[in-house]
């Protein structure tokens, strides 16, 4: 388990402070059910799939590896990326989700979160990460710019791809 040690919090929702570690978990029985009902607004529906898709594809799917993100113990997101060579190159990493529910966001827990990823993914061998938005998406655009990630161009699905080589 990873921990950053400041969460950015620019407040306090929830009962999470401003100080929270922030710390990603394996999702399992005791909080899949938890994880699935972490809500979005309205206008971000269109912009991800599920939670309980993203469970159901890493249930089928072995090298997914679906991750709760929580802010001391208060689950306040999901993530989830595939392992190196699911992209066809056996360095790469590719993060399908990353969300973090509607009463917490706009406190920098995305921010967090990503860097704890992108720190997990390193200490499994990545050393490229890719992943997909929906251009639409400002906030996921701005947050991948500001991580580091440059768009590579759109998917077949319409979707935007963007990379970051982790050093």
């Amino acid at each position: 388990m990873r921990r950053h040690p400041r969460a950015l919090a620019a407040g306090m929702r929830k009962g999470v402070s401003i100080n929270a570690a922030l710390t990603l978990r394996p999702v399992c029985a005791a909080n899949a059910e938890a994880v699935i009902r972490l809500p979005l607004h309205a206008a971000q529906r269109d912009f991800i799939a599920s939670n309980a898709d993203s469970l159901a594809l890493a249930t089928s799917h072995a090298y997914m590896h679906p991750r709760a993100i929580y802010a001391d113990d208060e689950l306040i997101g999901f993530a989830m990326y595939a392992l190196p060579g699911s992209a066809g190159r056996q360095d790469t990493h590719v993060l399908y989700r990353l969300m973090i529910a509607a009463p917490w966001q706009g406190q920098g827990f995305a921010r967090a979160a990503l860097a704890l990823l992108l720190a997990e993914m390193r200490s499994r061998g990545a050393s490229r990460v890719v992943l997909y938005y929906v251009p639409a998406n400002a906030r996921a655009r701005q947050l991948y710019a500001d991580a580091g990630f440059v768009e590579t161009g759109l998917d077949g699905d319409g979707e935007m791809m963007a990379e970051r080589l982790l050093s």
